[in-house]
């Protein structure tokens, strides 16, 4: 299957940003002295699947949209399936992070790549408004017309 750059890039964010968050999250566990190989093996299982989890969202919706418009109800059919099983799958994965390792690293470390992309949304949301075009449309030749008048000094509110 080959991925569009955008979903690649949108990938790399997620692995990178889960990445350092769960350095920093370690980090912090030395810190506060509550540093344990449990809390390390935690932090990896569940950002591993958390990666993984992303990755496997990306491949579904994008084997989703390859379908026709006439297959839309077998297209929402895998969306549900594929949601169900990285459910379960996740569901997995952190009971024995839970079970076996440190039940806190397991369970913070989990949230990031949802972290992640809820921090990258606002970012695209921020640099899109910052890229639009300004309406100039009903100004002579792009330019803008000022409120008042430089010469009288007087202004229009």
């Amino acid at each position: 299957m080959k991925f569009d750059p955008s979903v690649k890039r949108e990938i790399g964010y997620v692995t990178l940003g889960t990445l350092l968050l769960t350095a920093i999250e370690i980090g912090a566990f030395f810190a506060l002295g509550h540093y344990t190989a449990k809390v390390l093996y935690g932090a990896i299982l569940s950002a591993g699947a958390g990666i993984f989890n992303f990755f496997l969202l990306a491949v579904t919706v994008t084997r989703a949209l390859s379908y026709s418009p006439e297959e839309e109800a077998a297209a929402k059919g895998l969306l549900k399936l594929s949601r169900i099983s990285r459910m379960l799958f996740l569901l997995a994965i952190l009971a024995v992070g839970v079970i076996f390792f440190s039940p806190w690293s397991t369970l913070i470390t989990i949230f990031f790549p949802r972290v992640i992309v809820g921090v990258r949304s606002v970012a695209v949301r921020r640099e899109a408004a910052a890229n639009a075009p300004l309406d100039t449309a009903d100004e002579p030749d792009g330019e803008t017309e000022t409120k008042g008048s430089e010469d009288d000094g007087t202004e229009e509110n």
